[in-house]
């Protein structure tokens, strides 16, 4: 009586079997949109969508992202799931996380910044940030108060405006 192989271990079904796996792959992770470094997105964190820009791509579907205003402290790997697309205009982000709360780093947009201290820069003085190792001109939009400035970069949508603090000042316009 002659024996019959099993279906998957036929050399021709074993590869269309698998060019099928990797077609399905593909489709599905054609649905998710993909991202670059400097890409302003909308991220979720702990249950609101916040401004953010991605810092490095860490896998497929990992990004490493930066929440706009707030300490480096707080960047953090995330699956695409969490990336509900690109910043399409100005956004206003919701209030801070109870977490970032607890611990006493709530950004300077929503009120935290000391209003006591003086300010190198005001209002509509140009100057040259660093973003990401590289230096780009902007405008105060707004001083914060201390060193906190939402500064406006030349050039770009505002989108792009964010809250820094002096420190990546690197020199008047």
């Amino acid at each position: 009586m002659a024996r019959h192989a099993h279906p998957t271990h036929h050399p021709r079904l074993r590869r269309l079997a698998q060019a099928l796996l990797v077609m399905a792959l593909a489709l599905l992770s054609g649905c998710k949109e993909q991202y670059i470094v400097g890409d302003h997105v909308l991220v979720e964190w702990e249950g609101n969508d916040y401004p953010a820009v991605i810092i490095s791509v860490e896998g497929p579907a990992r990004y490493r992202v930066h929440y706009d205003g707030y300490d480096k402290i707080w960047d953090e790997n995330v699956n695409v799931t969490r990336v509900k697309g690109r910043v399409k205009g100005p956004t206003l982000a919701p209030p801070p996380p109870a977490k970032v709360l607890k611990r006493g780093g709530a950004p300077a947009s929503s009120g935290s910044a000391q209003s006591g201290s003086p300010s190198r820069f005001r209002e509509g003085v140009r100057v040259r940030v660093e973003w990401h190792g590289k230096p780009y001109a902007a405008t105060v939009v707004s001083v914060l108060g201390g060193e906190r400035y939402r500064v406006h970069y030349e050039g770009f949508g505002p989108e792009w405006d964010e809250t820094i603090d002096g420190s990546r000042i690197l020199s008047p316009h």
